[in-house]
């Protein structure tokens, strides 16, 4: 038992780690394309930053966010609107990611490491229907507080997509592919929700006009 929460904790720092790795290699490249960038080139270096930036948000554990921030930092409000569709798009693909993960491999994975409660939830999660399932949820948890955000999930994504720090458990791209893997969120309110949740800062920039 002790062995097995060991290995989980280093294969948690690892991806956290990771994460911070890539971002880190991601900003290196937006101060080294900004830098590059002259005259009728501009355009094409933050089209080509800001995918770099979609793909690596996609990814769990990369702080994402800050990583949109530092683009906006740099380019201004020009950027602004592209920032935000390219984050959409980024959590958007993490959530395909997570409907696609087949439910079998997570089963087989929760029972090598003996967490056979959660390995079975998983195994009715493949084909109950998302109302059923919540139901069942309902019925086996307890806790107030969990209920809540089961009963206001799509408000705690929104939440949680814009706390700081939020890197910890997954980032962005972590917990869309959390989202898609639950089957509790379905697409149409999960893309209202990003669309909602991702808005304040890249279309407060682009209204406000901000230039570097």
């Amino acid at each position: 038992m002790k062995q097995r929460w060991i290995l989980l904790v280093l294969f948690y720092l690892g991806l956290m780690g990771l994460g911070w790795l890539i971002s880190g290699f991601v900003s290196q490249a937006i101060d080294m394309k900004a830098a590059a960038g002259q005259g009728g080139n501009m355009m094409w270096m933050m089209m080509t930053v800001c995918m770099i930036y979609m793909f690596a948000s996609a990814i769990p554990f990369v702080p994402g966010a800050e990583i949109g921030l530092a683009l906006i930092a740099v380019f201004g409000a020009r950027v602004a609107l592209l920032v935000y569709v390219c984050m959409i798009c980024a959590l958007s693909l993490s959530y395909l990611l997570g409907r696609l993960v087949p439910a079998a491999w997570l089963s087989r994975a929760f029972n090598s490491l003996r967490f056979h409660k959660a390995a079975a939830l998983v195994e009715e999660m493949r084909t109950a229907a998302p109302g059923v399932l919540e139901a069942q949820l309902r019925a086996q948890v307890k806790n107030r507080v969990l209920l809540a955000l089961l009963g206001y999930r799509y408000i705690a994504l929104a939440v949680a997509l814009n706390v700081p720090g939020n890197t910890v458990v997954g980032g962005g791209g972590g917990l869309a592919l959390l989202a898609g893997m639950s089957r509790l969120f379905s697409p149409l309110w999960f893309i209202l929700t990003l669309l909602i949740a991702v808005a304040p800062i890249p279309l407060t920039v682009f209204m406000m006009g901000y230039q570097p």
